[in-house]
């Protein structure tokens, strides 16, 4: 059952990512590419939630006690480092998501739209 459900999951998060990535690049409008951003982070982030996850009981968490011998800690213990991955990835994406909805916030008050093909002509026009 369990395996069952891990399969379930794992599937269903590479289906959330490429669902973002197909979102990006394919919509036109900013706002829809910026949702879509958040959705491909956050399903990555999960499966590095899942590459971290022991599948014995009970887990201890990543700290040594003594009266556990260190081949037991080691089986049982769950992997930090995925853990301090998504939680740098978290602010990143946090900052990243402030300054792109910044931008598109900036760009409508200047040019009334949001849409990328027309961002695109008015970036290109601006150059000549």
């Amino acid at each position: 059952m369990i395996d069952f459900l891990l399969a379930y999951i794992t599937l269903t998060l590479f289906g959330m990512v490429f669902l973002g990535i197909y979102g990006v690049v394919t919509r036109s409008n900013l706002i829809k590419k910026i949702i879509m951003l958040n959705v491909l982070g956050d399903a990555v982030n999960m499966l590095f939630i899942l590459i971290g996850y022991r599948l014995v009981f009970p887990v201890f968490p990543p700290i040594y006690e003594e009266h556990l011998s260190f081949e037991e800690f080691l089986s049982r213990a769950v992997d930090p480092v995925p853990q301090a991955l998504v939680l740098t990835a978290i602010v990143i994406g946090m900052a990243m998501n402030i300054l792109l909805t910044t931008y598109a916030i900036q760009f409508y008050r200047l040019h009334g739209t949001v849409d990328a093909r027309d961002i695109a002509e008015i970036m290109g026009g601006e150059n000549e």
